[in-house]
């Protein structure tokens, strides 16, 4: 793994138990690095992917506006539809 050297300028504090922090500490020793880096690397990747989906679901004027048109518009049904919704649910069939 590359590993970039940057600068550490921000302090974040926890507060846990002292079995917590033992096991952690275990972990850590096990894996071969330190405690910070056994609890930033999966906090760090979950984060990524918290922003990254919450990005995915935004939408910019022009698509809300598409949405809400698109969705403020019925479509009537087909009649294959009509047909496939007479048929009942598959734990009916």
């Amino acid at each position: 793994m590359l590993s970039v050297a940057l600068k550490k300028d921000a302090r974040l504090d926890l507060k846990t138990t002292a079995q917590n922090k033992e096991l952690l500490a275990q972990a850590a020793l096990i894996r071969g690095v330190d405690m910070t880096t056994f609890i930033m690397m999966p906090a760090l990747k979950a984060a990524r992917e918290v922003v990254e989906y919450n990005e995915k679901l935004k939408l910019n004027q022009q698509e809300q506006q598409s949405l809400f048109t698109a969705l403020s518009k019925p479509v009537k049904p087909t009649n294959d539809l009509k047909e496939l919704l007479s048929v009942g649910t598959f734990s009916e069939r």
